[in-house]
C-alpha cells in the first residue's frame, strides 16, 4: 500500500520573470542529498544523466457573461457515446456521471448556445471549479518507450510548472532505474515511488488508485482532501505493461469511472522512426479514449527535423480520429537546455527553481530561466490537458 502524504504547494508565480519568484515550497536544508549519479550504461536506460538525454532543448473560444472560455479543445466526449443535445429555457445541469463512462448515453441539455459539457468547460471561469470539482481531474502519464528521449526531464519541468502555479498534485515515479521525480522533487512536492514491476504490483496499483484520489481517514472514516491531479512518470520499455493495464485490467475504465478523471498521455519523442512505431503501437490499445500530447525534444534537432512524425500519414489519420471523438491529439516542443546547466542541476540534485536561486554560476541562472519560460510557454495553450486551470502570470 502506498503511504500518501499531502504537501500543498503555495509557491505562486506572480509574473513572467521567474527569477523574482520565491521558492516557498522547498527549504534548502531539504534539498535531496547528493546521491551517487546513475550513469547510463545501456541504450535502454530511460533517462540517464548522460548528455544524450538532456532536453537541451473542435478549438472553440466562447464567452458567457463576460467570462472567457480558456479551454482549447472540446475536450472530452467519450468514444462511442451518444450525445443527445436538447435546447431548453430551463436551468442548466450537468450529467450525473460527469462525462467519461464509455458506451453510456450522455444526455446534455443546453440553454440557447451555451455549452454544458463539464470537461469542455474545464477552464470556464463562469463555471466554478468548487461547484464542479471533477472539471480538471487528470491523470497525466509521461511516457516515451525509447530510452533517453528526455521523458524524465519533461516530467521534472511539468512538476516545476505545477509548483510555480500553486497546483496541488500527487507525483508517482514508476521509473525505478532512474527515478528523477523522486531524486529532484521529493522534498519540493508530494511525490511517491511506485512499483509496478509485476502482475501483483499492477493489481495493487489499480486497487489503490481510487483511495489515492478519494482518501478516507482510517480513524474517523471521513473523507480527506481529494486529489484531482496525478502526475505519473513511467519507465522506458513500458508499452507491454501499459497494454496489460488497459486491455486486461480495464485501467482506463477505472480512471474514468471510479476516479472520475480524464487521461492525458504525454509521449516524448526524438527524430528516429522507432518513436513513431511505438506511438502507433500505443494508439492500437489506447485508441480514442485519451488525450495525446506529443513532445518533440529539441535536443535532437530543430522542428523541421522531426520529419518522420510530421510526414506520417498514419499519425495524421490518428489525429483526425481522436479529435473526431472530442479528445485532443497535439504536439508541442521541449526546449533545449545547454549541457553545462543541465549537468550542474544534475550533479547538485537541484530543481529548476533552485537552479534560478543559486549564485554560483550566472550562466546557469540565465539558461534555466530561458528554458523554464519557454517550457511553460509550450504548456500554456494546452494547460487544461495538464490539469492546470490558470497560469498565474496571466
Amino acid at each position: 500500500m502506498m503511504t500518501i502524504k499531502i504537501a500543498n504547494d503555495n509557491n505562486r508565480n506572480t509574473g513572467n520573470n521567474l527569477a523574482d519568484q520565491p521558492f516557498t515550497n522547498t527549504q534548502f536544508n531539504n534539498i535531496a542529498p547528493n546521491n551517487a549519479i546513475e550513469e547510463n550504461t545501456s541504450n535502454t536506460d530511460p533517462d540517464s544523466t548522460a548528455p544524450d538525454n538532456v532536453p537541451p532543448n473542435n478549438v472553440t473560444e466562447e464567452k458567457t457573461s463576460n467570462t472567457e472560455l480558456d479551454s482549447l479543445t472540446p475536450d472530452n466526449i467519450a468514444l462511442n457515446n451518444t450525445i443527445e443535445e436538447k435546447t431548453s429555457n430551463t436551468e442548466l445541469y450537468s450529467p450525473v456521471t460527469d462525462n467519461i463512462a464509455l458506451n453510456n448515453t450522455i444526455e446534455e441539455k443546453t440553454i440557447n448556445t451555451q455549452s454544458n459539457n463539464p470537461v469542455s468547460e474545464s477552464n470556464n471561469k463562469n463555471n466554478k471549479n468548487k461547484d464542479n470539482p471533477e472539471q480538471l481531474r487528470r491523470l497525466v502519464m509521461v511516457t516515451g518507450d525509447k530510452g533517453g528521449v528526455g521523458k524524465s526531464t519533461f516530467a521534472r519541468g511539468l512538476a516545476q510548472t505545477y509548483i510555480d502555479n500553486a497546483v496541488n498534485f500527487v507525483g508517482l515515479d514508476a521509473d525505478n532505474s532512474n527515478p528523477h521525480l523522486i531524486r529532484f522533487y521529493e522534498k519540493a512536492a508530494n511525490i511517491h515511488r511506485l512499483d509496478i514491476s509485476n502482475s501483483d504490483k499492477l493489481d495493487e496499483f489499480v486497487d489503490n488508485l481510487k483511495e489515492l484520489v478519494y482518501p478516507k481517514s482510517k480513524e474517523s472514516g471521513k473523507n480527506q482532501e481529494e486529489k484531482s491531479l496525478i502526475l505519473l512518470e513511467t519507465p522506458s520499455q513500458f508499452l507491454p505493461t501499459l497494454k496489460i493495464l488497459i486491455t486486461e485490467m480495464g485501467f482506463l475504465d477505472v480512471v474514468n469511472n471510479k476516479c472520475k478523471m480524464r487521461v492525458t498521455i504525454v509521449v516524448v519523442i526524438s527524430t528516429i522512426i522507432d518513436c513513431i512505431t511505438q506511438l502507433l503501437e500505443l494508439y492500437s490499445f489506447c485508441g480514442d479514449r485519451v488525450d495525446y500530447i506529443i513532445v518533440k525534444n529539441s535536443f535532437y534537432g530543430e522542428a523541421e527535423q522531426f520529419a518522420f512524425y510530421d510526414n506520417s500519414k498514419e499519425i495524421k489519420a490518428i489525429e483526425q480520429q481522436v479529435k473526431a471523438t472530442g479528445h485532443d491529439f497535439t504536439s508541442i516542443n521541449m526546449p533545449k537546455l545547454a549541457k553545462k546547466s543541465y549537468d550542474y542541476l544534475d550533479v547538485k540534485n537541484l530543481t529548476f527553481r533552485q537552479g534560478l536561486e543559486q549564485d554560483e554560476y550566472p550562466s546557469v541562472f540565465g539558461r534555466v530561466l530561458s528554458w523554464l519560460n519557454n517550457f511553460k510557454g509550450q504548456i500554456k495553450p494546452k494547460k487544461d490537458l495538464f490539469g492546470i486551470e490558470k497560469i498565474l502570470s496571466e
